[in-house]
């Protein structure tokens, strides 16, 4: 066992004839949409958000449809060898990886697949000539690309989220996805007022969400079926629909944060501790994070709060020829934001922490994060942060 094993959680319950006769209907339902001579796309994100697209096999075939995955020249091979910024970074990152959902396999079978994986990663990061960067946590996302559809179709992939979907991500600063991250209070405004007033009043910043944000919760769910259900739902929807599911994470686990201390740093350990699938099932994650944007959208609530970005274009999202659609640069650059980066320094130096004597301690599983937040680097930050969830 390698010194990074995460444990694992409890496996998947055994199905029941109901649930078994349910999937053999969704895989109905999807067959009978993809042998359609016009695939209707929206009948098809309507069915992997709701539904789920059930096992890989299906999944390698849907994913690429879904996001409108171009066929194009492979280059894979003639950049899998590249060396980039951040390849040494890659290079730790993936040897502590593939632990969770590998159980029975080899050493051998192991270091094969994460060979793969370096090979996905850097491919993807220099065929892009300089203009998409790898942060703490790209990894974890292409690992379940590599495990369902192998590296090729991973590599596709990979490089389709990282221009539209994880946009924001692959930035060279953090600055977008700290944008991106004050929209979550407005979300869980509408999906628990009462907790949401709770997080307000200690004035937890939302750092606690970054990891399940840029991981696309990869790195903290343990069975590869249930992480692969969340993605067919981020595969067909909005960029920012992670945002929605750390609500309904956050709404299941009421009881504990309305009962815990209202103090910044213990709200905070408590969030970044809550499993993701503790009350609800991936599938119902799924289906109630989906309610609860078509009931909320980010558009209603970005007009709402008055909210602006000058960094991110995720939230701008939306379909054109069928597919999501980001923009590469912000529409508005000179607006000014609702959460510019002095709001997120306030966290760090506020009334709130200085009562206490000691500035604010965050970081994905509580470390001690103090005056490196502001770092000249953001994307440092981000792997700062990342590595200490680890």
């Amino acid at each position: 066992m390698g010194p990074n094993k995460r444990k694992l959680g409890p496996k998947p319950k055994q199905e029941s004839a109901e649930a078994k006769e349910r999937e053999q209907d969704t895989i109905r339902e999807i067959n009978k949409v993809l042998d359609q001579k016009q695939v209707d796309l929206a009948q098809l994100r309507k069915l992997a958000a709701v539904r789920g697209l059930v096992n890989s096999e299906i999944r390698a075939r849907v994913w690429p449809l879904l996001l409108g995955v171009k066929k194009s020249v492979d280059v894979y091979d003639g950049h899998k060898a590249g060396k980039h910024r951040d390849s040494s970074v890659v290079d730790v990152d993936v040897q502590r990886s593939l632990w969770a959902w590998t159980e029975g396999w080899s050493d051998a079978q192991r270091e094969e697949k994460r060979q793969e994986l370096r090979f996905v990663l850097d491919a993807t990061v220099c065929a892009q000539g300089g203009t998409i960067f790898y942060y703490q946590g790209l990894h974890d996302v292409a690992s379940v690309l590599l495990l369902v559809m192998g590296d090729r179709a991973a590599y596709q992939t990979l490089t389709h989220l990282s221009l539209c979907q994880l946009r924001d991500c692959t930035r060279s600063t953090l600055d977008a996805v700290l944008e991106l991250l004050g929209l979550l209070m407005p979300i869980l405004r509408e999906a628990d007022g009462e907790v949401h007033d709770q997080l307000a009043a200690a004035e937890v910043p939302p750092f606690f969400a970054l990891g399940w944000f840029i991981t696309w919760f990869a790195h903290s769910v343990d069975h590869l079926q249930h992480v692969s259900r969340l993605f067919d739902l981020f595969m067909a929807a909005h960029p920012l629909m992670p945002l929605y599911v750390t609500a309904v994470v956050i709404k299941g686990a009421r009881k504990q944060v309305l009962a815990c201390e209202p103090d910044p740093a213990e709200l905070h350990r408590l969030l970044t501790n809550l499993p993701v699938l503790g009350q609800l099932s991936a599938d119902e994650l799924c289906q109630q994070a989906a309610s609860l944007f078509k009931q909320s959208p980010p558009s209603k609530l970005i007009s709402t709060a008055r909210l602006q970005f000058t960094c991110s274009t995720e939230a701008e999202a939306e379909i054109k020829d069928e597919h999501w659609h980001v923009n590469d640069q912000p529409q508005a650059p000179g607006t000014v934001p609702k959460y510019p980066l002095h709001f997120w320094k306030h966290f760090f130096t506020g009334p709130a922490t200085r009562r206490k004597g000691v500035l604010l301690t965050m970081a994905l599983a509580g470390s001690v994060v103090v005056t490196m937040a502001f770092a000249a680097s953001q994307h440092q930050l981000a792997s700062q942060l990342y590595s200490m969830a680890l």
